[in-house]
């Protein structure tokens, strides 16, 4: 089984990079598929919304749902994101604002 993890995240380094302190207005997400075989970056995708003035969680939500994500791992996320990824079936767990990537796939694969 597959599983599709998404990361806000500084840059563009993989699992080198780190966790973002935004969720909505980062300027990366690292999207990470894992499997019993292991994991491995899928891609990374620029926030090209990062700097609307209103609405971005929404809308960085239903651009990793249809990417398939499971699990987002966030450093913070307001109420109405929270309640949107709830509503859509998406689990999230809190990350630590500069955790390296590949430390929080470990949180989220245990």
């Amino acid at each position: 089984m597959k599983l599709v993890i998404a990361i806000p995240t500084k840059g563009r380094s993989g699992l080198d990079d780190v966790v973002d302190e935004v969720f909505a207005r980062a300027a990366y997400f690292t999207i990470i598929e894992a499997s019993e075989e292991g994991y491995r970056v899928k891609e990374i995708i620029k926030n090209e919304f990062k700097d609307l003035t209103h609405g971005v969680g929404p809308i960085i939500v239903k651009i990793l749902k249809d990417k398939d994500v499971g699990i987002i791992a966030l450093p913070e996320a307001g109420v109405g994101v929270k309640q949107l990824l709830r509503e859509l079936g998406i689990q999230y767990i809190e990350a630590e604002a500069g955790t390296k990537v590949e430390d929080v796939l470990k949180i989220c694969l245990t």
